[in-house]
């Protein structure tokens, strides 16, 4: 039993650093594996509910105009079973962008519901 959970703990560990990964490397088509059938999203201005293939345009989109040059998580809570959230600063040649997306865990994966990009301001 013991075993199991720790596995879990390091499994939920993993997907962050792997979405962390995947937006280091603008990687929208490993990233969008990540999201859930539809995803809440905030990017800079614009928010709306989308669907998996959708989000991945627009963040294709996005990380095409700001590629990013290094990308550190801020904040990660990853102590609740069902519920993950985590903020990272990500550097782009231009700008700086705080995201941060929450994963919720169905059927014992967890995946992106929500997800943000958000400009820092006084950089």
């Amino acid at each position: 039993m013991c075993l199991f959970v720790m596995t879990g703990t390091a499994h939920a560990n993993d997907v962050i650093d792997d979405i962390s990964s995947c937006i280091k490397g603008a990687n929208t088509k490993e990233l969008s594996k990540y999201f859930s059938s539809t995803v809440s999203m905030t990017l800079v201005n614009d928010e709306g509910i989308y669907s998996r293939v959708q989000a991945e345009i627009i963040l294709r989109d996005f990380f095409s105009r700001n590629p990013p040059t290094n990308v550190k998580i801020s904040h990660r809570l990853d102590s609740n079973p069902n519920f993950r959230y985590v903020v990272l600063n990500l550097e782009t040649a231009k700008d700086t962008y705080r995201v941060s997306y929450k994963l919720t865990n169905n059927d014992n994966e967890f995946k992106v519901t929500e997800f943000r990009i958000e400009p820092v301001f006084g950089n």
